[in-house]
This record gives C-alpha cells, structure tokens and sequence, in this order.
C-alpha cells in the first residue's frame, strides 16, 4: 500500500510540475480558440519550436533517471530512484526557467474554462504517469531482477512529449461540457434580453466593426445611455456576457458586434440579438480561409439583410454586391472628399439637408466612412446635428487600430489589430502622411486562404511603391511573400527581415530617431 501511495504522489507531482511549465501550450489552444484542429496545426508549424523543446526535455529526463539510478545502484533501489529524483526534477525546474524567457505575445487570460482544461489536462497527465510507472513496476515484479526495478520511473520521462496530445484530449472532454454550459449560458441571455425592451443594433463586416461599433457608442451616448459589447467580443458568449452583466440593467441602447469564422455564425447572433437595426461595413478577404471564397463571406455576412431590423445601413462598396434593396436597406454614397492629415481628418456631412464641417483625430478614409456609417443610424435613432457633431468631437483613437501616438519625439501608428487587405492600405497611406522618415513593421496578412500568397506578395508590392525609408519583416512564414512582392521594385537595401518582434525593436532602436514615424502593420497572435 505505501508503494501504491508513494507513486500516486509522485504521478501527482510530476504532473503537476509537467503541466505548469506548460502553460503556454494552454495559451496556444485559448488562442486556438479551444479547437483542436487549429491548436494542431499551430504545433506542427515547421517555425515552431514548442515540441522540439519537449521532445529534448523527454529525452533528458529518460536519460538522467536512468543513469543516475543505475550509478547509485549500490545503495539499493530505494536510495538509487530517490537519488534519481533529485536531477529529474532539477530538468524539470530548469525547463520551466528557459521555457519563461519565450512568453506568448499574447498573454493567456486565467478565465473559468481555462482553469477547468487545467484542472483535467493535470488529471489526464497524473494518471498516464502513475500508469507508466505501476507497469514498469508489475513488468519488474514479472521478471525481477534489480534492473528493472532501477528503471520503473524512466519512463516518466517521456510524459513531455505526450502532453500536447493529453492537452488535446483533456479539450476535447472538457469541450462537451462547456459546449452544454455555453448554450445554456447564451440562452439565459436571450431570456434577458427579451425582457429588457431594449433597443439592439448589430454591427457586421469583415473589417471595421470594432470601430463602428465604438464611434457609434460615443455618437448615441449624446443622447441614450448605451452598453456596447467590450473590446472586439462578437462572439455569442461574449455577446452574452456583456447582456448578463451589471453594466447592462438599465440601458436603452445594446450595441452588438458580430464576427463570423463558418457558415452559420452570423445567424445565430441574429437569433440571440434580434437586432432592430443593423451596420453592415463591407466585405472582403478576410477569413476567407475558412468561408473558401469571397462570394461564401458574402452570403454568411448578408444574412444581417435578413435579420428582420427595421434599418441596415450599408457600406459604399456593397453596392457591388446588393441586387436589389427596399426601404429598410440604406446604402451610403461615396461621401465628398475628405482632408487628411497625418494627425487628423476633416470632412464634411450631409445632415437634415446641411452641409455640416466635422473635424476627427481617427485618421484616413476608413475613419470616414466608418463615421458616415454611424451617423447614418443615429439619424434614423433622432439624434440632432448637434447631438453627432458634439459626439465626433469626443471620438477618441481606438487602440490597435490606426491610433497614432508619439513617444520621445518618434510618431507610432499602432495598427496592430487591423488585420486585413483594405486596413493595410489605409495604414499604408497613413503612414506617407507623415514629414519624416518613414518605417513600416509588418508580419503580413493572415486568414485570406488560398489567396493568402497573392494578397502578401500585392502588399509587398504596395509598401515597395510607398517608397519607406525602413521595412521590417516579421516572422518566417507569410513574410516570404510579402518580401517576393516588394523585391520587385523595392530597395532591397531598405529592407529587413527578423524572425520576431523583439528582433524588429532592435533594428528600431538602432534606427530611429526624432521626427520619424513607424507604422505597426498587424501584430500576429502567436498561432499564427
């Protein structure tokens, strides 16, 4: 019994200790977004160094327990595996150090299912331990002798190598309760929202909705008290954690953004929201790695045409794409020309049959059209000239997306969650803007598909034409396009290319100076 005690204790610990220096691998599948499939593909990434690490880890271990028993041998068995232990978990304290210096760009965020995959990949790693260990054990009872015993706990050592997979397969058990608890909690907050009375407006597209969503908040909250969904939540359970919130009861407004990955997507959020009127933005190649064409994200994201909402308004470009309309879908014009600046836009709106002069810190033409748009629904929502002018005077730059900011006298274009085709133009542009030297920081284009090649070589092509003083590529993937398009007519002597961000700071720091002004063209998630 006390052996039976004894290995259940240490299966605990080096389970423990195992999945703990692990946790990156439980912040790739949060940011995997808990599918296994994407997780996989992640690991497998030829630039990835995540197994390889755990495979030498495995291997070291293996070999340390083995070794060392068997030099203490004389000791006896006992002695010799308790001697052994000492460089194991030694290894495994070590690793957790060095494996520390290679933080996730995106930092995991400790929610409850996080915690819960924790809590069964440990159990799934504690019992594959203590199973290894009792049939090295009943292997050595089998056939005695006292190198067999000397080696039970080796085979420990190669639990590194597995833990991805027991991570994959914890997921994929915990994923059928919280896939339960998830449309519970989401049809809890339909429930609510029924109740509330309040009005719902969804804001869909494959670019822009973020910013939509918060120009329209500012804009609206001159006259209604509005709750808008957080950060870029358009999910149905972030949807639905903003409706189950404190901060919901009693606002007249719901703003909801709504993202959409498959087919399917968009309608269900029409069915939790219900949206009384509705944004639609545009469309373009975004996700086109799952939807697999241009013409599939239109027919995913057109299904807030028919939503029911008493009023979409519509994006200048989707004229190209909407047959026919009726009265309750208002697609804009091209807007009147606009003066950009490298700090700030003005432009002019048609409001109650005036020419009205508006003046933004939000920068380029997205801005434009992206305040046209939400100044096309507070109309319909009554809001007076006065009212939206106020509210475009609050706008504030959205983080991540086009906002400048200087430090030390040096311009930064922070585009870093803009992460596609028409976004990378207007941060192209943006950045010419500027009256000094010029760099732009990119990692590429992600999620375009079978067109992801020709999209990053385009954008290639585009930077080269935009003449920088400085172009860092990031990464060892999707930058490889991007730079075949810019050796085309671009200065190669202008260009770098660094494995990481860090890697870009550097070349920065040696480079920068004041006056200069450096765009952050995307930042990549790290399972990407």
């Amino acid at each position: 019994m006390n052996e039976v005690v004894l290995r259940i204790v240490a299966a605990a610990v080096v389970a423990f200790l195992l999945c703990f220096s692990t946790t990156k691998l439980l912040g790739a599948m949060q940011q995997s977004g808990y599918k296994n499939g994407n997780f996989f593909r992640w690991l497998r990434r030829k630039d990835n160094l995540q197994y390889n690490r755990l495979a030498v880890l495995a291997l070291c271990l293996v070999l340390v327990s083995t070794v060392t028993a068997l030099c203490f041998s004389f000791l006896g068995e006992q002695a010799a595996l308790l001697i052994a232990a000492i460089p194991f978990f030694g290894l495994l304290l070590l690793y957790f150090y060095a494996d520390g210096k290679f933080a996730l760009k995106v930092p995991a965020k400790y929610t409850g299912r996080f915690c819960r995959l924790f809590a069964v990949y440990w159990l799934f790693t504690a019992s594959v331990a203590y199973l290894l260990v009792a049939v090295c054990a009943a292997f050595a009872d089998l056939h005695g002798g006292t190198l067999y015993g000397l080696m039970q706990y080796a085979p420990v050592g190669i639990l590194p190598a597995l833990l991805p997979f027991l991570l994959m397969g914890a997921n994929a058990l915990t994923g059928v309760f919280e896939g339960y608890r998830n449309r519970n909690f989401v049809k809890r907050a339909g429930q609510v929202f029924e109740r509330s009375g309040v009005i719902r407006i969804g804001v869909v597209g494959s670019y822009g909705k973020t910013s939509v969503k918060n120009i329209l908040k500012t804009l609206l909250s001159e006259k209604y008290s509005v709750i808008a969904t957080p950060e870029s939540y358009n999910t149905p359970m972030g949807i639905a954690k903003t409706v189950l919130s404190n901060e919901c009861e009693g606002k007249q407004i719901f703003i909801a953004e709504m993202g959409a990955r498959k087919k399917g997507d968009i309608k269900e959020l029409c069915d939790l929201v219900k949206p009384d009127y509705a944004i639609f933005t545009g469309v373009c190649e975004q996700h086109i790695a799952t939807f697999g064409s241009l013409e599939n994200i239109w027919a995913e994201k057109s299904e807030i045409l028919k939503c029911g909402a008493k009023k979409v308004v519509c994006g200048s470009s989707l004229k190209t794409w909407l047959q026919e309309t009726d009265d309750r879908v208002l697609v804009l014009d091209e807007g009147a020309d606009a003066q950009f600046g490298a700090m700030a836009t003005a432009f002019t709106l048609r409001l109650y049959g005036e020419n009205v002069p508006v003046k933004t810190k939000l920068l380029g033409n997205a801005a434009v059209e992206n305040i046209r748009l939400a100044v096309a629904l507070c109309v319909e929502l009554g809001l007076t000239a006065e009212e939206i002018v106020r509210g475009i005077e609050k706008l504030a730059p959205i983080p991540h997306r086009l906002q400048c900011t200087e430090q030390n006298g040096v311009y930064i274009l922070d585009d870093g969650y803009n992460c596609n085709p028409k976004s990378a133009e207007e941060g192209i542009a943006a950045l010419q803007r500027f009256g000094g030297r010029t760099c732009i920081v990119t990692p590429g284009i992600v999620e375009c598909g079978v067109l992801e090649g020709k999209i990053n070589r385009e954008l290639g092509k585009k930077i080269a034409a935009a003449n920088f003083d400085k172009v860092i590529l990031v990464g060892t993937t999707l930058v490889n396009a991007v730079k075949s398009g810019y050796e085309e007519s671009g200065d190669m002597e202008k260009c770098v290319v660094v494995s990481t961000l860090d890697g870009a700071k550097a070349e920065l720091s040696k480079w920068l100076q004041k006056g200069d002004a450096v765009l952050f063209l995307n930042d990549l998630p790290d399972v990407y």
